[in-house]
């Protein structure tokens, strides 16, 4: 899972879709180097939600395609459906510039999609959703996904910032997202200690949803856990191994 997004999938949570699918995922001027951004991964997180009874396994990866565009995905799956999330980018300094993003959830004979086609020559956004009219809108040139933040906060994290704002684009409209660096906090993964920075997105002093992620500096900043609280209570997504960082 925010964001498996992994904000997107946190965030999507509520009693009546863990009810029936029981399944949940949560810039600057010149084009970085392969060194100056985060390397490609495969990871495995496990996501225990608030008065479920059992924990769901997601799958979070990055690699670079034949064409030069990254392409980032969480894919979660069970016998009662599957979510799938994926964005499809170029980096420009430590800011993923998304060309597309697709959000995918299959469970008990529904199918929800949503699709983001960004044309960054335009500089305009098309939405689709399922059993939703089109929409577009015009997006900023620095605009990224909501499952690509993450890596945008790895990336500067390791530039030394202790807060980022960023542009996300998602289905509705161009967004503002705020994150700070509130401290440090040792967490157990796999069995070993690890130092992590911990984050918060600023989403304002009336808002009941807080939203925390932990990124490892001993290993490239690398999302180790993310934490949602929402109405329906706490969902937390934790690194299972940190075998191959």
């Amino acid at each position: 899972m925010a964001s498996p997004s992994l904000h997107r999938v946190i965030s999507s949570l509520n009693p009546l879709i863990l009810a029936s699918i029981m399944l949940v995922s949560l810039t600057f001027s010149s084009v970085a180097s392969a060194e100056q951004t985060p390397s490609p991964f495969n990871l495995d997180y496990r996501l225990k939600s608030e008065g479920i009874p059992f924990s769901i396994e997601a799958h979070r990866s990055l690699s670079q395609m034949q064409n030069g565009l990254w392409k980032m995905e969480v894919h979660a799956k069970n016998w009662l459906g599957e979510i799938r999330e994926t964005a499809l980018f170029n980096w420009q300094g430590c800011t993923p510039l998304s060309n597309y993003y697709g959000y995918k959830r299959r469970g008990l004979g529904k199918v929800k999609e949503a699709k983001l086609h960004i044309d960054r020559q335009t500089g305009v956004v098309a939405s689709e959703r399922t059993d939703k009219p089109m929409r577009s809108y015009d997006v900023s040139n620095n605009a990224t996904d909501e499952l690509s933040v993450s890596l945008a906060l790895q990336c500067e994290l390791r530039d030394g910032a202790n807060e980022v704002e960023l542009q996300v684009a998602d289905e509705r409209a161009q967004k503002t997202h705020h994150y700070t660096v509130v401290g440090r906090e040792t967490l157990t993964i796999d069995g070993g200690r690890v130092e992590t920075l911990k984050v918060q997105r600023q989403r304002g002093k009336n808002s009941e949803r807080q939203t925390y992620m932990w990124f490892a500096p001993d290993h490239d900043y690398t999302l180790v856990q993310l934490m949602q609280k929402n109405d329906d209570g706490e969902h937390l997504m934790t690194l299972q191994s940190l075998e191959g960082l």
